[in-house]
């Protein structure tokens, strides 16, 4: 597997996040586990500076005026988005935790708010008898299932190398 053959679109963005950490030299783990304190602080870190980023684009955006300035603000709001949600799936591989069933129960949960009010700024209300994402399931499961496990065998051996265990 080529870096070419990342934009293939039957990896998801966690995978592609995955295969970036191998190829650099990380040993994600293959169950849900807490990462050591260097980890953690590193992980943190770049979130909060990704995040920072984010807004500062955002800000940039909503005060620019021309169509060139708006479209160079556009990308760089893009630009900086797209590693903040690179950096949060480079989290949930430090953090073991498969990104895509995570991102698909906290999906469930938002689509079970369709058809409640919004508040005035727009936000989509919960609705009586509304059910939060059961993350906890979804770790529980991963814990038994291994599942970046297998996905580390999988990308390791498109790539032509040995299977980690």
């Amino acid at each position: 597997m080529t870096g070419d053959d990342l934009a293939a679109p039957d990896l998801s963005n966690y995978l592609r996040a995955l295969h970036f950490h191998l190829r650099i030299g990380d040993e994600p783990p293959a169950r849900p586990v807490r990462p050591d304190g260097a980890t953690l602080e590193l992980r943190m870190r770049l979130l909060r500076e990704e995040a920072a980023e984010a807004l500062d684009a955002l800000e940039a955006l909503r005060g620019a005026q021309a169509t060139e300035t708006q479209d160079e603000a556009l990308a760089a709001a893009a630009h900086e988005l797209a590693d903040l949600l690179y950096v949060a799936y480079g989290t949930f591989v430090a953090l073991g935790v498969d990104a895509d069933a995570a991102y698909a129960e906290v999906h469930a949960a938002n689509m079970r708010k369709a058809g409640a009010p919004r508040r005035a700024d727009g936000k989509q209300l919960r609705p009586p008898g509304w059910r939060p994402a059961d993350l906890m399931a979804v770790v529980a499961r991963q814990r038994t299932t291994a599942d970046q496990g297998r996905h580390v065998e999988a990308l390791t051996e498109a790539e032509g190398g040995p299977e980690r265990r």
